[in-house]
């Protein structure tokens, strides 16, 4: 617990690159782990509405790159776009990954992989949460 305090004590005060996207990733797996879609239909639907709209969104305005760009926290993964700083501002020029990016796909990722464990006939409650079982639709969305 004071490791997480002084973490994010350290982030708060410094607001370095690497600091926010360790606590972004770390956003995005607790979203993953504990929201669940209930069926392939909703992840479906889920997916091809937010493909037109990041297209409008995203590329049709630049609402959404101005607002990640303004704000401030770890709602982005960051990535340096050289590691040599700018000369005149003196900070690094950053390109930017929206965590709906990260969440989304991974929502529908966590589904296929429940589904495969369903059909490997896994418990609902593993005794052995290394178990090994089959994952063909895991594995095919993955790729």
């Amino acid at each position: 617990l004071m490791a997480g305090v002084a973490f994010n004590v350290a982030y708060f005060q410094t607001k370095h690159w690497t600091m926010n996207n360790v606590l972004g990733i770390c956003f995005c797996l607790q979203g993953i782990e504990r929201f669940s879609l209930g069926t392939y239909k909703i992840g479906a639907i889920l997916l091809v509405g937010l493909f037109f709209y990041d297209i409008f969104w995203v590329f049709g305005t630049d609402v959404m790159v101005t607002v990640a760009k303004s704000l401030d926290g770890p709602i982005k993964i960051l990535f340096p776009r050289s590691l040599i700083p700018d000369a005149a501002t003196g900070k690094l020029e950053m390109s930017l990954l929206g965590l709906g990016d990260i969440v989304i796909p991974g929502f529908f990722l966590a589904l296929l992989l429940r589904f495969d464990a369903h059909n490997a006939k896994v418990d609902y409650f593993p005794t052995n949460v290394h178990a090994s079982f089959s994952k063909p639709y895991f594995h095919s969305a993955l790729v």
